[in-house]
């Protein structure tokens, strides 16, 4: 049996207003996590035209960058149990 992957339906889903909802949930989990114990992050969230994207930015109060790193990391985890 073939698989054919419906390409409309892939790309109508990654731009829904679903998906974007449940990807600021995540980055805003992410940054709540991030900056627990301290420092200054940023969210950002677009729909573009292929897909929604999301990202947590720096921390522009620290000078090392290992510390945002690990920080940056321990938001990913902090938003693996967002729902």
């Amino acid at each position: 049996m073939r698989m054919v992957p419906n390409r409309r339906g892939i790309a109508s889903f990654l731009r829904s207003a679903e998906t974007r909802e449940l990807i600021e949930r995540k980055t805003r989990a992410a940054e709540r996590a991030a900056a627990a114990d301290g420092g200054q992050f940023r969210t950002d969230v677009e729909t573009g035209g292929r897909r929604v994207r999301g990202a947590v930015i720096g921390d522009y109060e620290s000078d090392s960058m290992e510390s945002t790193r690990a920080k940056l990391l321990r938001g990913l985890d902090g938003a693996r149990g967002a729902d």
